[in-house]
């Protein structure tokens, strides 16, 4: 009977994840030059000050070759109303004479024959996410300081709403709800194995392109297809694509009408932290 209770209790959480995560987070494309600043703060504290793995700058921002070729989102957190993660999608780059994608540098010879396609690319219906950076006080559990995204398993309670447990994924989803606008099918991202295996399980049917190389732990590179996950995704991953969704379109309803953002005053963040 314990055991019933037990998968009872997990069955009505998975049902009511997306509500726990509209109570307490907001995902926010960047659609303005501050957003994506905001962004680049957020890439620095994680990437540069925190982890080590880039220089520091003394304007406090991350920022690389990508960045003007690249559409950028956000992870805001309603409780402490601050921005706490970010995400990007990089569009093909042209690289000499073809079209490139970050992954293209890490992994080299790695990748299967046929990754990227040079057709998709060319069509610009391909793109990489990339540079995915959470605060520290959003990650979940202590031993994982030191690491950039640590994930769930599958054993550990919703209980703790404010560090909801799904949100590498729902900036994953961010992503590709903007690909989706911008008639981009075909996703890479360069992950740790227990992220891609856990979206999987959740719909997610990633695609294994190449074999894992040594990028700051383990990685390997992978293939979302947009369609094919709205239409496959599970019962709990559906309506938190639709929750997200909602949030992309309004703010960039906001935007394009010209009206106010909640959280901005005369083009700067209300917030606005020097980490």
């Amino acid at each position: 009977m314990p055991a019933i209770s037990s998968q009872l209790r997990k069955a009505v959480e998975y049902a009511t994840l997306h509500k726990h995560f509209q109570q307490f987070f907001k995902v926010v494309p960047a659609v303005t030059d501050e957003l994506i600043a905001e962004a680049q703060r957020i890439r620095h504290n994680v990437y540069c000050e925190e982890l080590g793995w880039e220089p520091e700058k003394k304007d406090g921002r991350e920022r690389d070759e990508y960045d003007p070729h690249a559409i950028h989102c956000l992870l805001r957190s309603q409780s402490r109303d601050m921005f706490i993660g970010c995400i990007r999608l990089v569009l093909p780059t042209e690289k000499g004479v073809d079209l490139h994608l970050p992954m293209q540098n890490s992994c080299g010879d790695k990748l299967y024959p046929g990754h990227p396609d040079p057709v998709s690319m060319a069509n610009r219906e391909v793109a990489e996410v990339w540079r995915l950076a959470i605060i520290k006080e959003f990650r979940r559990r202590r031993q994982d300081q030191g690491r950039n995204i640590p994930f769930p398993e599958e054993k550990q309670a919703l209980s703790d709403r404010r560090k909801f447990p799904y949100i590498p994924v729902a900036l994953y989803l961010g992503m590709m709800e903007l690909a989706s606008q911008n008639n981009i099918n075909t996703l890479y991202f360069m992950t740790e194995p227990l992220l891609a295996r856990h979206f999987s399980r959740l719909g997610g049917d990633l695609q294994l392109v190449g074999e894992g190389v040594e990028h700051r732990g383990l990685r390997k590179p992978y293939l979302m297809d947009v369609n094919q996950v709205r239409r496959k995704a599970s019962f709990a991953l559906k309506p938190l694509i639709k929750v997200i969704r909602n949030d992309i379109e309004h703010y960039k309803k906001l935007k394009e009408k010209n009206q106010p953002i909640p959280f901005m005053e005369d083009g700067k963040l209300k917030d606005f932290r020097d980490f």
